[in-house]
């Protein structure tokens, strides 16, 4: 039977009370409108109620409030595999009104309809910017029937592979540009606009964000990617999400880090709030996840907002919020600032912001409202993942389409409120009365008068905002600032104004919004220049990155050099110093080598390391030797192998090595290089000494002449108990792709740890030179080929030695045992047969729960097998009946025989050079000494058995195939699929 959620709204209340008895939890039918407050459970703090439900609102995924106070809603009906062929596109705008001032919007207007996959809408000068299928349009209703008459396409190109991965989140900038996020899929963006076409050329957007300016069609790639959800704070700090990451702060943009090419970083983002396996939810309905070890973890966390509003309590101010619509809950975090970004701890520990038992309840996006509230998007619906993540047998299964006739959306303020505010809507005022609304408490008021007084491009307003300027909060001032930005209207009183308080944000956001003009005045320069000592993180890192763009090579330094000095831990600010260098590394490093606090060392020497790096890449030999004349036997030895390892890396771009480089110095710094290459061996070869500065030398000594290298690589890679140490000695070792190295690393393989196994099969495989001696060993079945991981395997399969590459073929193909393929044989009809997951949980109860986990049951010794959407039922078979055909290495079976006469059997969980940990069937661990060890040898074969067929039948095992694919469905939240 279908559900059908269109429940009746006669009587039925704008507000609702939370009931105090519990409700059950995980409810798996639908709940009528009136009754679904019951099941939330929110901040003390807060409360929550109804503003709209279905019919009048279906499957909403974005909202926006306009000047009238109209509220504008998305309705992607056409989720999750769009419409069957021939059929039109289903997708809505609808406009949504409170006639009455009771706080429901009981009427609907249908705006805009048989749109393709729109997932979001900005209103603009009277009409709404929408993301839709692969593009942008501009909708408009131009002779007043609530209809859209105008239909625009401004931007084509949007990637179209996936539904639920499209181009969303259109929103306005305070600088006036929209800013859109790229959906993960990417796609080559182009102006369509008639008036826009002229001269433009593709954009590539993939893993970049997207932002155009709507007045003038100019647009660009930004730092990204954003998947569904972007938000800004009230300083234009860009906030974004991804499924596992629920708040991301974009701290660089692309066209920070373009002003130095030769600088390389590895982030432009930064995780605000935990991510991946370090996040936690806490649902409190039956959520499922395709992995038990995602359980508990964010898995699609969509619509982050940061939340700027005056409805709720003042500590809500500032804080993150972020859906995540499998665990039918929204999250928030307290957000910190933290030097350039932000730090965070969750609302309240262990217990989210809002969440429901009621397991269709799917909140997506969320939004500020004229009344300082914040309103939640609930698509409402059974099924919210899309079938591209399912397992197969979910993909066409009747519930994906339960609750596609629902939807709801909520307004969350205080506790306290005991109405609806009324607010004051901005549409008919003049725009003089417009500015004093970017001081309210509110950042709709704020953010709406500030778009309205940019469309109406109304001057007479400029003396109003440059008064602003001078008074009142950080955030008022900056909402000011940038509108005169947008005017043109930045003048020398506005920036001696600003330069002249003592506000670090206000100033940072005049260097951002004025930097261009400000770096041609010498008045403004020299104003500048000494704000380069502040203990503000934030304005330092702006400090840089305005440096970077100035051609006075001398104030550029000054300033670097000044904040420099201080060295400071925030990886950020040190990124923007490095950027701002381009030009003239050399002159920041007497700055950093002068500094002598112990505390920054290692950030110290980083830097130090990638300055000189970018000088080997320059290879101007004034610069190379003024860095080497800094080798100062009063200096720390570790500045120095840091200032070498840097040119060291550098020169090797060029073609140079650094022992070329030594040769060619004076007398002195040849020496001064000597020692330091013998200083870098006896810190690598210290126990004794600190682990990082231990692994910095040996780093080093890859740049060392061959003899010293040769020596300690050789003596690390066969003796050192430190197993990552030791797994970087290897790694430089067969670099050098000497033969003799690979029969020595091989002499002692099967009594090796994993980890180390890992890495030498790795370092084997990819060094060319040292191929054929693994080749040689893998026939001689020294070394089982299914001990090869993919990406070895793949590595090993690249080689360009047309006689090497065919044994290697024929190994590959072969290494399947004879007697496990006529087993599989034997038991293929297990895939046809009717089968029962219920029967099959009896199953796995009695033959793998001590192995491995499924739900609830057993434990996880062997690697998870409980995400099963992407196995087929012939994989798992085969994973089943042919355990040792592929196996992880960190999952071989290890026989270690012990001083007191006892043998174990288990994998290795852990090496931590003195000791291993052991662990066995039943999750048992072991921690031994490596000194009660007498002989430790990999079995060579999984830690799961072959031969389990001998307990189980045929039919056992299609009910056993059955559960592994089933488990998640069986407690009655998903219809389940029974049979072959």
């Amino acid at each position: 039977m279908r559900w059908m959620c269109a429940f009746s709204l006669l009587g039925f209340p704008a507000l609702a009370p939370a009931a105090d008895e519990p409700m059950p939890a995980g409810v798996r039918s639908p709940v009528e409108p009136g009754d679904s407050l019951r099941h939330f459970e929110l901040h003390p703090d807060a409360r929550i109620e109804l503003v709209a439900v279905e019919p009048q609102v279906v499957d909403p995924v974005a909202m926006a409030f306009d000047e009238a106070g109209r509220l504008w809603v998305v309705e992607m009906s056409d989720y999750p595999n769009g419409p069957a062929e021939g059929e039109p596109p289903k997708s809505r705008i609808k406009v949504l009104r409170d006639r009455d001032g009771d706080g429901f919007f009981e009427t609907a207007t249908l705006f805009a309809e048989q749109l393709l996959f729109c997932n979001g809408l900005l209103p603009y000068r009277g009409g709404v910017i929408v993301t839709l299928s692969g593009q942008i349009a501009y909708l408009k209703d131009v002779d007043g029937d609530d209809r859209s008459d105008l239909f625009e396409t401004w931007f084509t190109g949007f990637a179209e592979e996936n539904p639920q991965l499209r181009a969303n989140h259109p929103t306005l900038g305070r600088d006036g540009w929209v800013y859109v996020s790229n959906g993960l899929r990417g796609g080559k963006v182009i102006a369509a606009k008639e008036q826009w076409k002229a001269g433009a050329e593709p954009v590539d957007i993939s893993r970049s964000d997207f932002r155009f300016h709507p007045e003038t069609g100019a647009c660009e790639a930004i730092t990204g990617t954003g998947q569904f959800g972007l938000s800004f704070d009230d300083f234009g700090n860009r906030f974004a999400c991804s499924n596992r990451n629920p708040c991301m702060h974009v701290v660089l943009e692309q066209r920070d880090v373009a002003w130095n090419p030769l600088v390389r970083i590895a982030e432009l983002r930064h995780d605000v709030s935990p991510a991946g396996e370090l996040s936690r939810v806490y649902s409190i309905t039956q959520a499922w996840t395709t992995s038990t070890l995602h359980a508990g973890q964010f898995t699609a966390a969509c619509g982050v907002t940061i939340y700027r509003g005056d409805g709720l309590p003042s500590e809500f101010y500032g804080n993150s919020f972020t859906c995540e619509p499998t665990g039918s809950l929204v999250h928030r975090d307290v957000l910190i600032p933290d030097g350039a970004t932000f730090k965070s701890h969750y609302g309240r520990p262990e217990v989210e912001f809002l969440a429901s038992r009621d397991s269709w309840f799917r909140p997506v996006g969320l939004a500020h409202g004229p009344d300082g509230a914040l309103y939640v998007c609930d698509m409402y619906r059974a099924v919210i993942e899309h079938p591209q993540f399912m397992p197969e047998e979910l993909k066409n299964r009747p519930d994906l389409n339960l609750g596609n006739d629902c939807g709801r959306i909520y307004r969350i303020t205080a506790r306290g409120d005991s109405a609806p505010a009324r607010s004051a809507f901005l549409a008919h005022l003049a725009s003089e009365e417009l500015v004093p609304l970017l001081a309210h408490p509110n950042v709709w008021q704020r953010e709406t008068a500030a778009r309205l007084l940019g469309e109406r491009g109304n001057r007479n307003v400029v003396p109003q905002l440059k008064q602003l300027t001078t008074q009142g909060e950080p955030r008022t001032r900056t909402a000011a600032l940038w509108l005169l930005q947008r005017f043109g209207a930045i003048d020398d009183g506005v920036r001696e104004a600003i330069l002249s308080s003592s506000e670090p944000s206000v100033i940072a956001q005049l260097l951002l919004a004025d930097g261009s003009a400000l770096s041609q005045d010498d008045r403004w320069r020299a104003r500048i220049k000494p704000l380069a000592a502040t203990d503000d993180g934030a304005l330092a890192f702006r400090l840089a990155l305005f440096a970077a763009s100035l051609t006075d090579d001398d104030l550029r330094s000054e300033i670097l050099q000044t904040l420099s000095g201080g060295m400071s831990d925030d990886r950020w600010l040190r990124e923007a110093i490095l950027i701002a260098a381009h030009d003239q590394p050399g002159r920041i490093l007497p700055v950093l080598f002068d500094a002598a606090d112990a505390e920054q060392a290692a950030p110290r020497g980083e830097m130090i390391r990638r300055l000189a790096e970018q000088i080997g890449q320059r290879n101007q030999p004034d610069e190379l030797a003024a860095a080497l004349a800094l080798l100062d036997p009063e200096s720390s030895v570790f500045d120095g192998l840091s200032l070498l390892q840097g040119l060291g890396d550098g020169l090797r771009r060029t073609g140079r090595t650094l022992p070329q480089l030594a040769e060619q110095s004076p007398a002195d710094v040849k020496a001064a290089i000597a020692d330091i290459f013998t200083a870098a061996a006896q810190t690598a070869l210290a126990v004794e000494a600190d682990p990082a500065q231990r692994a910095a030398g040996l780093e080093f000594l890859r740049h060392a002449p061959s003899g010293i290298a040769e020596e300690s690589f050789r003596k690390l890679a066969l003796e050192e108990p430190y197993v990552p140490l030791r797994q970087n000695a290897i790694e430089f070792w067969a670099a050098g792709n000497a033969p003799a190295t690979a029969e020595t690393l091989l002499a002692d393989f099967s009594r090796q740890t994993p980890a180390i196994r890992s890495t030498i099969l790795t370092a084997l495989s990819q060094n060319r030179g040292l191929t054929a001696t693994l080749v040689d060993a893998l026939e001689a079945k020294q070394i089982a080929v299914s001990e090869l991981s993919p990406i070895q395997q793949r590595q090993l399969q690249s080689h360009n030695d047309p006689g090497l590459k065919t044994r290697i073929g024929q190994l590959l193909a072969n290494s399947g045992a004879a007697d496990r393929k006529q087993v599989i044989e034997q038991y293929q009809p297990a895939l046809t047969l009717p089968s029962d997951p219920l029967r099959g949980r009896a199953v796995f109860q009695k033959n793998c729960i001590t192995c491995h986990r499924i739900g609830n049951l057993g434990v996880n010794v062997a690697p998870d097998i409980a995400d099963s959407r992407t196995k087929t039922p012939e994989a798992l078979l085969t994973d089943i009946l042919d355990p040792n055909r592929a196996i992880d290495n960190n999952y071989f079976s290890y026989t270690v025989l012990l001083d007191d006469g006892r043998v174990l059997t288990g994998i290795i969980a852990a090496d931590t050079g003195t000791s291993i940990t052991l662990r066995q069937p039943e999750d048992k661990t072991t921690t031994l000494l490596k000194d009660e060890i007498e002989e430790m040898k990999s079995d060579g074969v999984s830690l799961m058995p072959a031969g389990l067929e001998k307990n189980i039948s045929v039919q056992e095992m299609a009910d056993l195939i059955s559960f592994i694919k089933n488990w998640r469905y069986l407690d009655g939240a998903v219809p389940l699929k029974t049979g072959p």
